[in-house]
């Protein structure tokens, strides 16, 4: 329902998020490691969100760490 309204949402993604890759992005910022368009694969996340969404990887230079978004 989120997307048919023509809304968008940030969350940090959990180390269990399971998904399949749709599409790659190939021309990133620099501290953007990865930026897909995937879909859920779990059983229940993928009826509930059936839709494909954006999954951005990020490097923190500052804190020397990896986001995922």
């Amino acid at each position: 329902r989120i997307h048919l309204t023509d809304s968008f949402f940030v969350v940090r993604a959990k180390t269990n998020l399971k998904y399949k890759t749709v599409k790659w992005k190939r021309r990133m910022p620099k501290n953007i490691m990865t930026d897909a368009e995937v879909k859920l694969t779990g059983y229940l996340s993928g009826k509930k969100y059936p839709e494909s969404f954006r999954l951005v990887r990020y490097y923190d230079e500052e804190d020397d760490r990896e986001l995922t978004f």
